[in-house]
């Protein structure tokens, strides 16, 4: 009864992982629309990562970690897809309204459950199946009055099925190395890849786009670092369902600072896609095991 007890906040740990980390996203995502198309995407992502990667380096020496991976080819797999996401995230932020683009960005979960048989070896109950179509339903909902954006549509629907895949090479990484170096290691990489594309046309930034640029390397390195975390404390679709808290800061922000309104059908599409979150993790309810070892 005893050892039942210990083992049962594990799961609930990954879950306040990914619940935080999901609002330092949504604040985020915000920043990245406040600087909207004026700095060029390679530039912001050049940017936050370069920004990101002395206070993760300096973390990892503070707790006597390795600087780089064991599995270091599987880090380029997670790297790749990870740059990929967070282009097609960053683009269509800055392309249509921010809550659409986050209630897209939802159906993560959904497509963590169709790969994490295949990438991970987790088996997707068949009850899941009914979680995956409604989102799916939903997604199309809120793609369907998007004819004035459809691009920038595209480009979060790829930036989730991009980004499901990088946060389950995530959890495949998770059983060699320490979250932290795989995050500092991500962030590395990909400075160095978008720098050189960025360099050449580099744009001077004001003293308002420097504040909201380092907000975002700030953000997103915490936000990445407690998600990694949570994917190492919890199974994978369980703790992406908690990242749809997300929702509800976006919405706030966009109403706000740039006078967005939900459109009906997006807000069917919403809850569809919430709907097939919540019926995941009801379908785990009473699994309390730890995701790695």
């Amino acid at each position: 009864m005893a050892r039942q007890r210990s083992a049962a906040p594990r799961p609930l740990a990954g879950t306040v992982c990914m619940l935080l980390a999901s609002a330092f996203f949504a604040t985020m995502a915000a920043m990245i629309k406040a600087v909207g198309d004026s700095v060029p995407l390679e530039q912001l992502v050049f940017l936050r990562c370069l920004l990101a990667a002395p206070l993760l380096f300096a973390w990892i020496v503070r707790r006597g970690q390795p600087l780089v991976v064991r599995a270091r080819k599987l880090l380029l797999v997670r790297a790749l897809f990870g740059m990929t996401a967070m282009h097609g995230f960053f683009y269509s932020l800055t392309h249509m309204p921010l809550a659409d683009s986050v209630f897209i960005g939802r159906s993560q979960p959904l497509l963590l459950a169709l790969l994490a048989p295949l990438v991970v070896g987790e088996r997707t109950p068949r009850a899941a199946w009914f979680a995956i179509f409604t989102g799916l339903a939903g997604v199309a909902c809120i793609m369907r009055p998007a004819m004035a954006w459809p691009l920038a549509a595209w480009a979060a629907l790829g930036a989730a099925f991009c980004a499901a895949m990088a946060q389950l090479l995530v959890r495949r990484l998770n059983r060699t190395d320490h979250p932290l170096v795989i995050v500092f290691d991500f962030t590395v990489l990909t400075a160095v890849v978008t720098g050189v594309a960025a360099l050449p046309g580099f744009v001077p930034l004001t003293s308002r786009q420097w504040l909201f640029v380092c907000g975002v390397a700030l953000f997103a390195t915490a936000g990445q670092v407690l998600m990694t975390t949570a994917y190492r404390r919890d199974r994978a679709p369980a703790v992406a369902a908690a990242g749809y808290s997300s929702i509800v800061l976006s919405v706030v922000y966009g109403y706000v600072f740039w006078g967005e309104v939900v459109q009906p059908l997006s807000w069917f599409g919403a809850l569809l896609i919430v709907s097939g979150g919540v019926f995941l993790i009801r379908s785990r309810r009473g699994v309390v095991e730890r995701a790695t070892s």
